[in-house]
């Protein structure tokens, strides 16, 4: 008789484990936070402004307060100063001001004023480098006037005005070639780059109801035939780019503070159209709208970007899709020769003409004098941006560097005067849409 078939016998043993690990993970849930930042105990710092006075730095940080209120949590936005040898010191006074422990894991923008322009720029952003102190995708941008005085204005798009700022550097803005963004991570990577130079947005203000000139050059205002020869005007003036980057630098500080002083008790319209740069750390200059324009052309990719151009006597304004923009650089006969290849399709979106609701479907179909006249004018703007790098040494358009991986035989005989001895050549391409 075969014997009753015995029961699996149950390992206490892991069924000890098992509790134990339970317990230990438990008790790390209750008592531990992981790192989260405590909202009663740390002041949440959205935006840092800095500006410079003598040896010493200031920084203005905005800060979000949480309020408790019937429905919930309600949050005031308010700007806190310290200042001190270092940023750390700055920071360690916004402490002792406000009781709480500032920390930037959530600082989204750094602006830094014009007062900083001759101070070496990561002196400046050394601090935000620094092992657990930021996030390196926190947005940077040059500002007109003092960082201080623009964290204080109140915006007219936005409650809080470091959002309201950070709009206009957004990917959607870049990808319309309207504004050059950068990050941390970005500027480091291009100032450790062969070219040793990097950019950053320049913010302006306004004051609602008024425009600045745009990506038009003259009055936009004006007629259409008063428009006209903007492209001649852009390549007559692109010599002088580097030389009146310092000019707009002293009248910026002036027509800042005039328009900070103006927007005191109103709101104001923020604006990144031009672009701040600097070789080697040292600030160089202000690039103006059309050759920020052409840079952010060249160094991102473009979903659709507005092109004003004048063919026959009319304005227009086109549309550019399907851009794929780059340069190339090599060395024919001992001679480097840097290419600038621009593609695109164009379609109108507007011009100065009567409008006939028969023919207007006929838009997609571009005419050959305006896709002309639009390929002068995008090779004027490629050219102002290529005269200001090369008078001011600046090299933004990586033209050291493209020499370093294409012809890494001749770096070291052109990297001294490589933007200097350089011929550029243009490939221009527009097409209509249809």
């Amino acid at each position: 008789m075969k014997g009753r078939a015995k029961k699996p016998v149950v390992n206490k043993f892991f069924v000890v484990i098992y509790w134990l690990i339970f317990l230990i993970l438990g008790g790390l849930f209750f008592t531990n936070d992981f790192g989260l930042v405590d909202i009663h105990k740390t002041s949440i710092i959205t935006a840092v402004g800095i500006d410079t006075d003598g040896g010493e730095v200031q920084v203005t940080a905005e800060i979000a307060v949480p309020q408790p209120s019937q429905s919930g949590e309600n949050i005031v936005y308010t700007q806190v100063q310290g200042s001190g040898l270092t940023i750390a010191d700055a920071m360690n006074e916004i402490n002792s001001k406000t009781g709480f422990y500032p920390k930037l894991q959530f600082c989204k923008l750094i602006l830094i004023g014009e007062s900083c322009r001759d101070k070496e720029l990561f002196r400046v952003l050394g601090c935000f480098y620094r092992k657990n102190y930021s996030e390196l995708t926190a947005l940077v941008a040059m500002c007109e006037g003092n960082a201080s005085d623009m964290l204080a204005m109140k915006s007219a798009v936005s409650e809080m005005t470091s959002e309201a700022i950070r709009k206009i550097l957004s990917d959607e803005v870049e990808k319309s070639a309207n504004v050059t963004s950068a990050n941390l991570k970005k500027i480091a990577a291009m100032q450790y780059s062969e070219s040793k130079a990097c950019y950053m947005p320049y913010v302006q203000v306004n004051q609602p109801g008024t425009s600045q000139q745009g990506g038009n050059g003259d009055n936009v205002g004006g007629d259409g035939a008063g428009q006209g020869g903007q492209g001649q005007q852009n390549q007559q003036s692109g010599g002088q780019g580097g030389g009146s980057g310092g000019e707009q630098g002293q009248s910026g500080g002036q027509s800042g503070g005039q328009r900070g002083q103006s927007g005191q008790g109103g709101e104001v319209e923020f604006t990144a159209r031009k672009t701040a740069y600097f070789s080697d750390g040292r600030f160089v200059g202000v690039l103006d709208e059309q050759q920020s324009f052409a840079l952010c052309l060249l160094q991102n990719e473009i979903r659709l970007a507005v092109l004003p151009c004048d063919s026959d006597g009319i304005h227009y304004t086109l549309g550019l899709k399907s851009v794929d923009c780059g340069t190339k650089l090599k060395v024919v006969d001992g001679v480097p020769e840097l290419t600038v290849k621009f593609k695109a399709k164009a379609q109108i979106q507007g011009a100065r003409v009567k409008v006939d609701l028969k023919k207007i479907i006929t838009d997609d179909v571009v005419k050959p004098s305006v896709l002309e006249s639009a390929e002068k004018e995008m090779q004027g703007r490629f050219e102002s941006l290529m005269d200001d790098v090369k008078s001011s040494g600046g090299d933004v358009i990586c033209a050291k560097e493209l020499l370093y991986k294409n012809a890494t035989k001749y770096f070291e005989a052109f990297k001294d005067d490589l933007l200097q001895r350089m011929t550029v050549k243009y490939d221009i391409d527009i097409q209509s849409v249809n």
